[in-house]
């Protein structure tokens, strides 16, 4: 039966792997002599492991439980089990052991407490292969957790008796440059948690004393170098790098979120080597392990020893980096050697050791050369139900090229001469002892025999997803149901109790835990984040396995896909930038976003734009020039106005207007000219001047020039009434932008201006005809007054006074904030025409409606604006000869 975004996988053996995304068989690809050998199987999602002196490997499970491999197996005995919250990259995601373990037993961890609010450090004690209970004592408790459950950093090392600690930024960027929060940083701290001498910041917060390094956005995994004591962080990058700092030195500032890689920048430090994001060997997604291979003794060939080892999370390689060079040189090591490969780290017998979070392994990597063939890893006992496919592997090492014939009871297969065998549809007759040998010149070695049991052929069950349906659509924030059925040929329905559930968030092209939910369960829920991953190349992918008593499976899944909206970011004037969620962002810019994904957008201040210095005046939209923004249903634009920085006036301003010049041009043009490429036909201060066009055959062009003097600090208003095009600048900054539309018409902008002597500009045009032009302003406890010498009327026209003295107090505009519509109610004469427009914060007309008054007095006209996107609009009302204007804002 076909299934709709419910593609099955069938599993009859081995471990259930949540992590679909990625092949579960990999072939190998290391340099002559190198093997990657299997140490231990059945760790439930692993993130980090520590060496015990003795030998002994203690590896974290992300669930809270610790687990320690001893003498190559995996203890059932946890060592602890700790309540945590497991949600996204959060859990039990540090570890460490103290340098005087062997005497004390005193073992370092982080994790996330199970109400999610923060992360903490606590120190254990061993006894054994077990904790004393009771003995956790809290070092730090970490700064509170914001809904984003991912960026959480967690590597913990020690040097010189100091406790160093890598810490995430939280989804949040601009924590990594705020000195007064641990998100973000590397901690330097002693064994207690109190604040060691010679930390770079010595006084301020007890969180600013304790950073060692900031400009981080997730620190997952760093290393020390044993002898030298050099610090090497691997941060993991966004959208384009991944980064190794150097992180020896005190007070180092990596630059994120203003930088990602390197960076012109003299404030931060570029990385020691960074690569990109992309596909193929030195490539990848993100930095999961790095590690200085200086190990006491190891049979690997020397040349490796001083090298610094790193992994990629998504591309499956090990690098390494020559430190002999400068700058550092990247060499190949290792491809293919495991899904989701994190926590690199040097064994105590010389061996590189990593984590496969997706098969739930402990690898490490093993030198042999000219050798007859070893085996390594022998073929396991394999049950399976007739019908199904059985496969047999093996590793060995020895001088290449090797070869593999594989037997059953001791007989060879015709064929089977690969280092795995395959039995594609096992049937009763299959049923015996399977073994390998492997050859080559220097001699063979044979494998342990395993044996293949044959039950009797059971159907696979039938796994369905009801809910979501298929085509489902998310928003941040959205609570998800699910639901599902299955059936068994041989049992019928199966129970609730067969059903295991998991959700796993995609992003790009590897996955992160998603939103943890019950198995056991035939339905139920969980919650979308609204914070973190602000990406929108994103979905949520929902498995159900369902298992009969035969231990068959079948695995459906079913995608949940993003709502998405444009986000427009502009400044005026044009070309400057603003922060989104912390990083720079040039403008005019489109940004595609998950709706209702909380993001922070801010400002850059100052900056240079073409020689002109600017600081942050005020978003369009309102709000504090850094602020959290949830993304919006409907597409959005957001506006940053920015104003000349350091224009001020002498004391005793007199709040008029100073030395007003005129520049007058003539041309032909459909719109306000480019002032900059004209030649003025005249010029001179503008009392003196007939204020006509010269000849009237053209159009023709002014532009205003002088200085205005504020008499208070506060949020000025500057207007102009034209009918072709104005616009009114203060410095270099355009509050005031009237396209006239042919019709004369009032334009206003304000600006936030402190009290002195600013520039002021004003430029007019009008295609052939005559007309008028009037600009004004108001501030704190000021009418409206007219700008001297700036009003002239046309022929036949209002006058400038009743255009400068109506008021607009008997205008209403309701509800405010509107949703489905909004009315406008005004004085009028019955049949009096009024034009009402609606415009957006760039200046652009929405609509324009026209209505009859239809009685004397109060008239109320309403706009119907279900389809308008939530923002803020002007409403700008045409009666007769006046124009008024107010802002108002559309919800949903």
């Amino acid at each position: 039966m076909k299934k709709l975004y419910s593609p099955r996988v069938k599993h009859t053996i081995g471990m259930l792997c949540l992590f679909f995304s990625m092949a579960t068989a990999y072939a190998q690809n290391l340099p002559a002599g190198f093997s990657r050998v299997a140490v231990a199987s059945g760790i439930s999602s692993p993130t980090v492991m520590a060496f015990a002196p003795d030998g002994r490997i203690f590896v974290a499970q992300q669930n809270g439980v610790l687990r320690i491999i001893k003498n190559g197996t995996l203890l059932t005995t946890p060592f602890l089990s700790l309540s945590v919250n497991a949600s996204g990259e959060r859990g039990l995601i540090g570890i460490v052991l103290d340098p005087n373990f062997s005497t004390n037993n005193f073992i370092y961890l982080y994790y996330t407490v199970s109400s999610g609010t923060h992360n903490r450090i606590s120190r254990f004690t061993a006894n054994g292969d077990v904790v004393v209970p009771g003995s956790e004592v809290v070092v730090l408790n970490l700064d509170p957790l914001s809904s984003a459950t991912n960026h959480n950093g967690g590597a913990m090392h020690f040097k010189n008796g100091l406790l160093y600690v890598a810490i995430g930024e939280n989804a949040n960027g601009s924590h990594a440059q705020n000195l007064d929060t641990y998100h973000g940083k590397v901690l330097r701290i002693n064994p207690n948690g109190s604040i060691p001498p010679g930390n770079p910041f010595t006084t301020g917060s007890e969180q600013r004393r304790r950073v060692w390094a900031y400009g981080l956005r997730n620190p997952y995994t760093f290393d020390i170098q044993p002898g030298t004591g050099r610090v090497f962080l691997n941060d993991v990058g966004q959208g384009t790098w991944e980064e190794i700092n150097d992180a020896t030195s005190g007070g180092l500032n990596f630059g994120w979120p203003s930088a990602e890689g390197n960076s012109t920048n003299p404030a931060f430090t570029n990385p020691v080597y960074a690569y990109q994001h992309g596909s193929g060997d030195g490539r990848g997604c993100a930095i999961t392990g790095g590690v200085f291979f200086n190990p006491s003794s190891t049979n690997y060939p020397t040349q490796y020893a001083g090298r610094y080892f790193y992994q990629d999370l998504c591309n499956q390689w090990i690098n390494m980096l020559d430190l002999s060079t400068t700058p550092a040189t990247r060499l190949p090591f290792a491809t293919s050697v495991g899904g989701s490969i994190l926590s690199l780290d040097v064994g105590t017998d010389g061996n590189l050791y990593f984590l496969d979070r997706n098969g739930g392994h402990l690898y490490k990597i093993i030198y042999t050369v000219n050798n007859a063939p070893t085996i390594v890893n022998h073929p396991s006992n394999t049950t399976v139900t007739a019908g199904q496919p059985a496969t047999f592997s093996v590793t060995a090492t020895g001088t290449a090229p090797l070869s593999y014939q594989w037997q059953k009871n001791n007989v060879n297969i015709s064929g089977a001469t690969n280092s795995s065998f395959t039995i594609t549809s096992t049937q009763a007759a299959d049923a015996g002892n399977y073994r390998v040998l492997v050859l080559n010149t220097a001699g063979s070695a044979t494998s342990n025999n395993a044996t293949l049991t044959v039950n009797t052929f059971n159907a696979p069950p039938t796994a369905q997803i009801n809910t979501p349906v298929a085509g489902t659509l998310y928003r941040g924030g959205d609570v998800v149901s699910f639901s599902g059925d299955a059936t068994d040929p041989e049992t019928g329905t199966l129970p609730a109790s067969a059903f295991t559930w998991s959700v796993t968030f995609h992003h790009d092209t590897h996955t992160h835990d998603g939103p943890p939910i019950a198995s056991g369960v035939k339905s139920g829920t969980f919650t979308i984040p609204n914070a973190g991953e602000t990406s929108d190349n994103v979905f949520y992918r929902i498995y159900l396995i369902v298992e009969d008593a035969q231990a068959l499976r079948d695995t459906v899944y079913r995608d949940v896909t993003p709502r998405k909206t444009t986000m427009s970011f502009a400044t005026q004037p044009a070309g400057l930038q603003v922060r989104l969620d912390g990083q720079p962002l040039n403008t005019p810019s489109s940004v595609v976003g998950v709706e209702s994904i909380q993001r922070t957008i801010g400002v850059v201040e100052p900056q240079t734009l073409n020689g002109t210095t600017y600081v942050f005046d005020r978003w369009l939209h309102g709000g504090n020039a850094s602020q959290t923004i949830s993304t919006p249903i409907n597409d959005v634009s957001y506006t940053a106005v920015y104003k000349v920085s350091g224009l001020r006036a002498p004391e005793n301003p007199s709040n008029t207007v100073n030395g007003l010049t005129y520049d007058y041009y003539e041309g032909s043009w459909t719109a306000l000219p480019d002032f900059q490429t004209l030649s003025a036909v005249e010029r001179g201060p503008i009392a003196n001047v007939n204020l006509w066009p010269k000849n009237r055959d053209d159009d023709y062009a002014f532009r205003w020039t002088g200085f205005i003097d504020i008499p208070a600090d506060g949020t000025w208003t500057f207007y102009t009434s034209s009918d072709e095009g104005s616009q009114l600048f203060i410095g270099s900054t355009l509050v005031v932008n009237n396209d006239g539309l042919h019709t004369l018409r009032e334009a206003s902008g304000s600006i936030a201006l402190a009290r002195g002597k600013h520039a002021l500009t004003v430029t007019f045009f009008e295609q052939l005809g005559t007309a008028s032009i009037i600009t004004r302003y108001a501030g704190p406890g000021v009418g409206k007054r007219v700008i001297p010498n700036s009003a002239y009327h046309r022929l036949a026209s209002a006058t400038a006074s009743s255009l400068v003295e109506n008021s607009n107090d008997a205008i209403q505009i309701y509800p405010i904030p509107a949703q489905r519509d909004v009315t406008v109610s005004l004085e009028a004469t019955v049949g009096e025409e009024i034009s009402i427009s609606l415009i957006n914060l760039q200046g652009q007309l929405i609509f324009q409606k026209k209505f009859s008054a239809n009685a004397n007095g109060p008239n109320a006209f309403t706009l119907d604006i279900d389809e308008v996107p939530a923002n803020l609009y002007r409403i700008q009302i045409q009666q007769g000869e006046f124009l008024y204007s107010r802002n108002f804002a559309i919800r949903r």
